[in-house]
């Protein structure tokens, strides 16, 4: 298990600080951000490639915080790899000072334990500088794992893979890393990258951790505006609470009023803000009951724009404000959507998510 306390780092004009994160047994942690965010300083901190000013690292209840970083017992992965150009797989799995330490026997049965998990065995003599991205990734994967950390940092692996190739690689990585069994922290900026590999999450953004939890929570309910700009939510809208009643609140924007659920106890006239997930706006069809989740938020505008990206239509309705709508393009063609089309939409009430307005 790996907890950090109070932690920060000043490096330049940018400065990392982190109260609380933990990442436990066997776990597969998505540390999720955009570029500059601070997710590879905060790896560095951790493998002890950067110096911090102020906090504790522990791991597995040992303060690792003064430990150089080849006494930390830490995996780490870095962009690039850095593989040797000048060796072969063998020789690169092989280089660690730490793999150097260990017994021949023991040795041997990890590298061929290792070998065979990551499907290599038959790259082993193969100068580097002729494998693929997939296959340069096993390698540096092959040596942070020889090295028996007790936990493993991958910063963003596959920043230099092919676009084709990354989605079977997700699972492939998933796959391999369930198996071991070993802690993992994988950080990334690409939102389906952490949707398929990660269990637990948090967001960094401007050197702070905005928000942690699962994955459902954070993609379903991101805390700020800062996360729902980040996950691409351009359902954002200021205003005022105008009625409390049960677990329900009404909110009034000045153009619109609306409905949802009150999970953080907001009050009588607090100015908040509020995002809906474009795939939470549903079309309401003619003569069709409406949902009752729906009920409370009926709207009706005319879409003014219609993008397609490969299975999935991203449209435009304007009417009281401006409502941005995802959905299989499926149910575009079979209701015979159009710009210039006047249509009824329904928001799902938990898809609503309220928070304070100076976060």
């Amino acid at each position: 298990m790996l907890k950090i306390e109070n932690l920060f780092c000043q490096a330049g004009k940018f400065s990392l600080s982190v109260k609380t994160m933990e990442v436990a047994e066997a776990e597969y942690f998505i540390l999720l951000g955009p570029t500059g965010s601070g997710k590879t300083t905060l790896a560095r901190c951790v493998a002890g490639l950067c110096e911090i000013s102020q906090g504790k690292i522990f791991l597995n209840g040992r303060d690792i915080t003064a430990r150089p970083p080849e006494k930390r017992k830490i995996g780490y992965l870095p962009q690039d790899f850095a593989l040797f150009p000048n060796m072969n797989t063998r020789e690169n799995l092989l280089f660690s000072p730490k793999v150097k330490k260990a017994g021949k026997v023991i040795l041997k049965k990890q590298f061929d334990r290792i070998v065979e998990t990551l499907d290599i065995q038959n790259i082993l003599e193969r100068s580097v500088g002729n494998l693929s991205g997939g296959e340069k990734q096993r390698v540096a994967l092959g040596r942070a794992l020889l090295s028996q950390p007790q936990i493993l940092i991958l910063d963003e692996p596959f920043s230099s893979i092919d676009e084709g190739l990354k989605t079977s690689l997700w699972f492939e990585m998933k796959k391999i890393l369930s198996n071991l069994r070993i802690p993992v922290i994988h950080i990334t900026h690409n939102l389906d990258e952490a949707a398929v590999l990660g269990e637990k999450m948090a967001v960094l953004i401007s050197g702070r951790l905005i928000q942690k939890g699962n994955k459902d929570e954070i993609f379903s309910k991101p805390a700020s505006e800062k996360v729902a700009e980040y996950l691409g939510i351009r359902n954002i809208y200021s205003g005022k609470i105008t009625k409390t009643y049960g677990e329900k609140i009404t909110i009034e924007t000045g153009r619109f009023r609306i409905v949802a659920v009150n999970e953080k106890n907001f009050k009588m006239g607090e100015r908040v803000k509020f995002s809906i997930r474009p795939q939470d706006i549903k079309i309401i069809k003619e003569d069709v009951p409406i949902r009752e989740e729906l009920k409370d938020n009926i709207f009706e505008g005319t879409i003014t724009s219609s993008h397609f990206l490969s299975d999935t239509a991203i449209v435009k309705v304007e009417g009281v404000a401006t409502f941005e709508l995802k959905f299989p393009t499926y149910i575009y063609q079979r209701q015979k959507l159009r710009n210039g089309k006047k249509v009824k939409i329904g928001i799902w009430q938990k898809g609503i998510s309220v928070f304070s307005e100076e976060l």
